[in-house]
C-alpha cells in the first residue's frame, strides 16, 4: 500500500505538469478555431477539450449554405492517437489537416447527430495564412504534450502476470455498436497462470451466437497484437503462431484458432488494451516454459505418458487408447467416430521415431512422430488386419497442454531409447526365421562350418509352391551391405555380397542360378533389427 501511494505521489505532480502545458497549447489553438465564410457557405468551428482529460478533444463543426440549410458534424478523438498535423491550401480553402497513427480509424464521426465510421483525419479552416500557421504551430505544441499526459493517466498492472489477468477480468465487458451488443466474459485458468478463457456472446438483433476461446498468452506473437477498427467496430485483434487457441460454441468444439478478437467500446480503450496485452505476452511466455517441466530420464518420459496420453471425448467421438512404457512397444488406440468404431494398433520403437510435432486438425490435437529417415518401421495393424508397413504415426491427445507436456517426454525417449539393440547368436537367428508362417524357412550350417550358411525356403502362393536354397559364405557378405528391408506387410534382413558379385549359389524348383544377396524373412521390425545386427556380428567373425 506504502508503495502505492509513493507511485501515485510521484505520478500526480507530472501528471499535472504535463496536463497543464497541454491545455495551455489547446486554449491558444481554441482562439484560431472560429468561423469560416466560403464562397457558398458558412463554417462555424469549435474545438473543446475533457477538462479531467485534456488529450481527448472535439470539434464540432456547423456547416450552413447559402438557402440557410444546416449540417452539424462532430469530430471526438484522442490527441495522443494524432501522428500528422499539417497545412494545406487550394484555390478555395485554407485548412490544417490532422491524421491519425497508422491511419487506424480512431476518430468518432457524427453526422447529424447519428454516429458515423470511425475517421482516420479532419481537417480545420482558416480565414487566413497567419491562422493557419498559428493553429498548426499550437496544435502541434499540444500534440506533443497529449502523448505524455494521457500515458500518464493510464493505471495499468506493473509487469505482473497474475494482476495483468486480473485487470483483464475487470475491463473486459460489454460493448455495443450498430444494433450489436456483445457481452464479453474473460476468467483466469485456476489451473494454469498464462491461460485464460473468453467468452463473447453476440447479438445482432436477429440471432444470438456465441464463442468461447481458450488459450495461453504465451502462444502468442510478441508483435502480434493489433488494434482494428472497421466500420462502428473498435477491436484488439491478437494472433498466434500456432492454431493453438480451442474455438468452441456451447458444449460442441469448434476446432482451433491462431486468433482472438477483443471488443472495445472506444478507440481509447483498445489502446490501452493493446499496451496490457503487449505486457501480458512476454510474461505468459517465461511462464509457460518454466511450468512444462523438463524431463531428462525414460522413467520421468514414461510417467509422463502415463498421465498425458489418455481417454477423452470431443463432441460426439470417443478416443480410447493405451501405450506400453516400454521402448518396444505397442500403441493401442480405439476410436469411436459418428457411430463407426476402428481399432487400431502401432508396434514400434520409441529410439525409431523423430521430429514431434503438435499438429490440429479440425477438432483434435495430435502430436506428429516419423520414423528417422522415413524408413517404414511401424507395425500397423487395423481391426485386427495386418496392414502396409508406415513410417509416420499420430499419438492424439485431450488438449493443446497434454500435447505440450507428451512432446518433451517422447523427444527423450526416442533420445533415450538409441542403440538399445541387442545381438543374437546363430541358433537365435535360426529360430527366428523358424517360427516365420509364409515362407517356411531352414536355416543351417554346410558341413558344421559356423562360415558356410544354407537356406531352404519354401513359399506358397496361390496356386503353387516355390522352393529356394541358398548356400554362401558369410566372409563373402558385405557387413556394411545388411539392412531391414520393409515392402508392404513384408519384413527381411537382406545382405549383399562384397561389390554386389554373384557369390550366391541358388536353386529355384531345381534349376540352378546364382545371386548377389540374400533375404532373410521375419515377423517384426524389432526381429529385424536385431537379425541385422546378429547377421553383422556373425559375418565379421568369418574371414575367408
Amino acid at each position: 500500500m506504502k508503495n502505492c501511494i509513493r507511485y501515485f505521489l510521484i505520478l500526480l505532480p507530472f501528471l499535472a505538469n504535463a496536463q497543464g502545458n497541454l491545455k495551455a497549447s489547446l486554449d491558444k489553438a481554441k482562439n484560431y478555431v472560429k468561423e469560416v465564410k466560403l464562397d457558398k457557405s458558412t463554417v462555424s468551428q469549435q474545438l473543446s477539450y475533457d477538462n479531467a482529460a485534456p488529450y481527448n478533444l472535439k470539434l464540432a463543426i456547423t456547416t450552413t449554405d447559402a438557402k440557410g440549410k444546416s449540417t452539424e458534424e462532430t469530430y471526438e478523438f484522442n490527441l495522443a492517437l494524432i501522428s500528422d498535423i499539417k497545412r494545406s491550401t487550394s484555390s478555395k480553402e485554407m485548412k490544417v489537416e490532422l491524421s491519425t497513427q497508422k491511419n487506424l480509424k480512431v476518430i468518432r464521426y457524427t453526422k447529424g447527430g447519428e454516429m458515423q465510421n470511425y475517421a482516420n483525419e479532419l481537417e480545420l479552416l482558416s480565414e487566413n495564412i497567419d491562422d493557419s500557421r498559428e493553429l498548426e504551430k499550437h496544435l502541434k505544441d499540444a500534440m506533443a504534450a497529449a502523448k505524455p499526459a494521457w500515458e500518464a493517466s493510464i493505471k495499468l498492472p506493473k509487469d505482473d502476470l497474475l494482476a495483468l489477468q486480473n485487470y483483464f477480468e475487470q475491463n473486459i465487458k460489454e460493448v455495443s455498436f450498430d444494433k450489436t451488443s456483445a457481452k464479453q466474459n474473460f476468467k483466469k485458468s485456476t489451473t494454469y497462470k498464462d491461460r485464460a478463457t473468453l467468452v463473447v456472446q453476440e447479438n445482432d438483433g436477429k440471432k444470438t451466437t456465441d464463442l468461447q476461446s481458450d488459450f495461453s498468452w504465451g502462444d502468442f506473437n510478441e508483435n502480434g497484437a493489433e488494434l482494428k477498427i472497421s466500420g462502428k467496430e473498435v477491436s484488439v485483434i491478437v494472433k498466434a503462431k500456432n492454431d493453438y487457441i480451442k474455438t468452441q460454441q456451447g458444449n460442441t468444439v469448434k476446432g482451433y484458432d491462431d486468433e482472438i478478437k477483443i471488443l472495445t467500446a472506444t478507440p481509447n480503450e483498445g489502446a490501452i488494451l493493446l499496451m496490457a496485452i503487449q505486457k501480458i505476452i512476454p510474461l505468459a511466455k517465461k511462464e509457460l516454459q518454466a511450468r512444462v517441466p523438463k524431463v531428462s530420464t525414460k522413467d520421468e518420459a514414461f510417467k509422463v505418458l502415463k498421465n498425458r496420453l489418455k481417454d477423452f471425448k470431443v463432441n460426439e467421438s470417443a478416443y480410447t487408447q493405451q501405450i506400453d512404457p516400454f521402448c518396444l512397444t505397442t500403441y493401442r488406440l480405439k476410436s469411436e467416430v459418428k457411430g463407426k468404431t476402428i481399432e487400431e494398433t502401432f508396434a514400434f520403437n520409441f529410439g525409431d521415431l523423430t521430429d514431434y510435432k503438435i499438429a490440429v486438425s479440425k477438432e483434435i490435437v495430435r502430436i506428429s512422430a516419423k520414423v528417422v529417415d522415413n524408413k517404414k518401421y511401424i507395425q500397423y495393424t487395423k481391426d485386427g488386419l495386418l496392414q502396409n508397413y508406415e513410417n509416420s504415426l499420430d499419438f492424439l491427445v485431450a488438449d493443446i497442454e497434454d500435447a505440450r507436456y507428451l512432446l518433451e517426454a517422447l523427444s527423450v525417449l526416442s533420445n533415450t531409447c538409441k542403440g538399445n539393440i541387442s545381438v543374437g547368436d546363430f541358433n537365435w537367428l535360426v529360430n527366428t526365421l523358424k517360427v516365420v508362417e509364409n515362407p517356411k524357412q531352414t536355416l543351417t550350417l554346410q558341413e558344421g562350418d559356423k562360415c558356410k550358411w544354407k537356406l531352404s525356403n519354401s513359399l506358397a502362393e496361390s496356386k503353387k509352391t516355390v522352393e529356394l536354397v541358398s548356400e554362401w559364405n558369410l566372409y563373402d557378405i558385405d557387413p556394411k551391405k545388411i539392412e531391414v528391408d520393409v515392402s508392404g506387410k513384408t519384413v527381411s534382413i537382406t545382405g549383399y555380397t562384397l561389390n554386389k558379385e554373384k557369390f550366391i549359389k541358388q536353386t529355384k524348383d531345381t534349376k540352378p542360378g546364382f545371386a548377389n544377396e540374400i533375404n532373410l524373412m521375419v515377423n517384426t521390425i524389432a526381429e529385424a533389427q536385431k537379425g541385422v545386427a546378429t547377421f553383422k556380428s556373425l559375418v565379421e567373425a568369418c574371414k575367408k
